[in-house]
Formats: C-alpha cells, sequence, structure tokens
C-alpha cells in the first residue's frame, strides 16, 4: 500500500475517535448565536453516587467562561425517583431558546501487567574462578493510567428536527494520564464559542462607566510668544514650534489622569541696559506636567474633553554663559478627540501654560562675574499658548 493511502486512513482514524460526532458550518452558527447559557451535568462513570473529579469540574467550568458562555452545574441524585435516562431526557426537553445542555463522562484507567526482572552476579568460586551467578527473577507491577472524558451536548435548536434526542456535538477525549481535567476540557474543544460573550463585571476600582484604557500621545503644534518685565526692561519671547509625548490613564468614567514632557525651542529678545550680549538669546521651555481631564461622549468616536494641568518648566539657555532655571507652571487645556479604529485616533488640543515666577527671581545670571556683575531678575509671570496636533495610540478595554 502506498504512504499516501496510509496517510488518508490515519486522518480518517483520527477523525472517527477525536470527534464522534462534529456539527456543519451552519450548526455552529446558529448555535453560537442563539445559545447563552450552558446547563452541565458531570459525573464518573459506572460511579453509583454520580459524583465527579474536582478538577474536571474546574476545568468544565474554565472552558465554558473561556468561550463566552454562562453556566450552571445540575445533580442527579441517585435516589431520585427518575432513572438517570429520563432525568437527563427532562433536563433537554426542559431547554430554553437560548440555553444548551452538556453532559460529560469521565472515567479514569488504570491498565496493571506484571513483568519478571531478572538479574545476575559475578560470583569467585575458592580456585578463584569467576563466572555469572542468575538469580530468581522478581514479578514486578507496572500501572499505567489514563483518563477518558466523553462530551454531549444538546440544545433546543437541534430536537426539533426529530422526536429521538440526538447530541448536537460529541467527543471522546482520552489523555495519557490521571488528570481528568485534561481530559474534560479536551473533550470540549470542538464546541463552537459565542458571538454574545456574557461580559464579566469590572472590579470596582476600574472604570465604572465603560472603557478603561491606556493611551498615549505624540503630538506637535505652534507656540505663540509672550513678554514678560525684567530688572530694567523686558524679555520678548518670539513664536516657536513645539512638541511632545504624553501618557494618560482612564480610571472612572470620562476622568483620566496623564503625565507628560513638553519642548518649546524659541528666542528671547531683551531689552536691558546690563545684558552683556547682542542679539536674540536661543533657549527652551521644557515642561513635565501632571494633567488632569475630563472627557465628554467617552463611549464614541470623537470626544471632547477639557482639562487642568500642573507641573514645572526647565529653561535651558541655549548660551553658555547663562545657566538654566526651574519655574513652577500651571495650565489648562481643551480639545477633541477623533478615534479612526477602537486602537489609532487623532487630537487637536489648545493649551495655555503660565510659569509663576516668584517676585524677583532669577531670569538671566552666570558664574563669569566679569561680563555680567549682577543677574537679571524676572518681575512678572510668563503665558504661553499654544495648538498642537497629534497622535493617538490607545490600548485596554
Amino acid at each position: 500500500m502506498r504512504p499516501r493511502h496510509l496517510l488518508f486512513f490515519f486522518i480518517l482514524f483520527l477523525s472517527a475517535t477525536g470527534f464522534s460526532q462534529s456539527p456543519d458550518w451552519d450548526q455552529r452558527l446558529a448555535f453560537s448565536e442563539q445559545v447563552q447559557t450552558i446547563r452541565y451535568w458531570a459525573y464518573i462513570e459506572d460511579d453509583p453516587y454520580f459524583k465527579c473529579y474536582l478538577e474536571a469540574v474546574s476545568a468544565i467550568e474554565a472552558a465554558l467562561k473561556k468561550k463566552g458562555y454562562n453556566y450552571q452545574r445540575v445533580y442527579y441524585e441517585a435516589g431520585d425517583t427518575l432513572p438517570a435516562a429520563a432525568w437527563k431526557a427532562m433536563q433537554i426537553r426542559s431547554l430554553a431558546s437560548n440555553e444548551a445542555f452538556l453532559e460529560i463522562r469521565i472515567k479514569l484507567h488504570a491498565d496493571s501487567s506484571f513483568y519478571a526482572d531478572p538479574n545476575t552476579l559475578m560470583v569467585q568460586d575458592a580456585s578463584g574462578r569467576v563466572y555469572q551467578h542468575k538469580l530468581n527473577p522478581s514479578e514486578n507491577q507496572s500501572i499505567i493510567y489514563s483518563s477518558t472524558s466523553e462530551a454531549l451536548l444538546y440544545f433546543e435548536g437541534s430536537i426539533k428536527k426529530s422526536d429521538t434526542v440526538l447530541p448536537f456535538y460529541s467527543r471522546i477525549s482520552k489523555v495519557s494520564s490521571p488528570d481528568a481535567g485534561d481530559a474534560a476540557s479536551n473533550s470540549l474543544r470542538g464546541i463552537p464559542g459565542s458571538h454574545h460573550p456574557v461580559t464579566v463585571k469590572k472590579p470596582a476600582y476600574l472604570n465604572k462607566g465603560g472603557t478603561t484604557f491606556f493611551e498615549f500621545a505624540v503630538y506637535g503644534g505652534y507656540c505663540a510668544g509672550g513678554t514678560i518685565s525684567i530688572d530694567g526692561g523686558k524679555a520678548v519671547f518670539l513664536p516657536g514650534a513645539d512638541y511632545g509625548i504624553e501618557f494618560k490613564l482612564n480610571i472612572y468614567k470620562g476622568l483620566e489622569f496623564g503625565f507628560g514632557y513638553k519642548r518649546e525651542d524659541t528666542f528671547a529678545r531683551i531689552e536691558a541696559p546690563d545684558y552683556p550680549r547682542e542679539g536674540d538669546l536661543p533657549l527652551s521651555n521644557n515642561y513635565i506636567l501632571l494633567s488632569t481631564a475630563y472627557r465628554f461622549l467617552q463611549n464614541g468616536r470623537v470626544q471632547p474633553y477639557v482639562g487642568f494641568d500642573f507641573g514645572g518648566v526647565n529653561v535651558v539657555m541655549k548660551d553658555a554663559l547663562f545657566r538654566d532655571l526651574w519655574y513652577f507652571t500651571l495650565g489648562c487645556r481643551a480639545g477633541v478627540c477623533w478615534y479612526v479604529t477602537r486602537v489609532l485616533g487623532f487630537r487637536l488640543q489648545n493649551q495655555l501654560l503660565y510659569q509663576v515666577h516668584a517676585k524677583e527671581a532669577p531670569f538671566l545670571y552666570t558664574d563669569d562675574i566679569w561680563k555680567m556683575r549682577h543677574p537679571i531678575n524676572s518681575n512678572s509671570n510668563l503665558a504661553q499658548f499654544d495648538v498642537t496636533f497629534g497622535i493617538l495610540i490607545r490600548l485596554g478595554k
């Protein structure tokens, strides 16, 4: 016989033993669309008290939960007035249109065999000769364990087609171990997943109003200029480009918290008699911000929002003569998010940031007293307004 013929019969054998009855595509679709709750009866085959192994019950419920079904375990008591077969038929006949009945028979096998274990020893007699001495063989017992699970599934849609109650799905699974849970879960693999999975209630500390997600925003835009009062004159900040990255967490309905970094590269035109340079001073404003915001229409594709910011700003002087500065920052924002998919979206935002300068806070100072003998202080705060456009990446559920 040719090898391909052997392969054909091997596949046919696996299909016959692994799937006693496998539903076709239309049946699977009808089941997954219709059924939401599965009542299951699990027991040890040939046990007159109809008990079941704990690991098998846990595996069955985990498999049904993973496939998206509600489940309810039902029991048959040995002392019931109805025989087991009649009780099972009554359970099947009483199914609602969105219910199914699952019967699972579990069995553990212990196959024992006896074998001889002969041994030989090397011995030496008085003359010094060495030879083999055979010992009487000892008889040993070997035990090989295996587990079997047979799953039979019935639902209301299949009962109407015939007066005989036939299973919609059946499968026998055998594993070479005493773990009844493995056998039970394997026998349920062919059951289709629900098209309307049961939603699991979220813990109280998560977002009760809908989506809980983590979101990243990468953005860039245009920042308007501003003016502050300094000793003997003023400093005019020119408009410039800004960009940044932000991480957000939605924790309760539309309320979210964020952490981000934002940088603006610009020039400052210094008009003061003690300023030792000519031309504009290059610098960058580096904001590190904590934010809180509230989203409207948080379940829609378009989500307007408003929020507040606070944190610090590091003013980096790009002229080596001057030292860098830190100021406290407050701000507010408003914008709109538009989600193209559940994961990807875009953001348009307006933001106002307010650098809080203490009275006579240093603005320009240096360690080189020969070039600038006294520091130039800031006597007012700096307000900066920008418009940015960003890309959003949202993770979570």
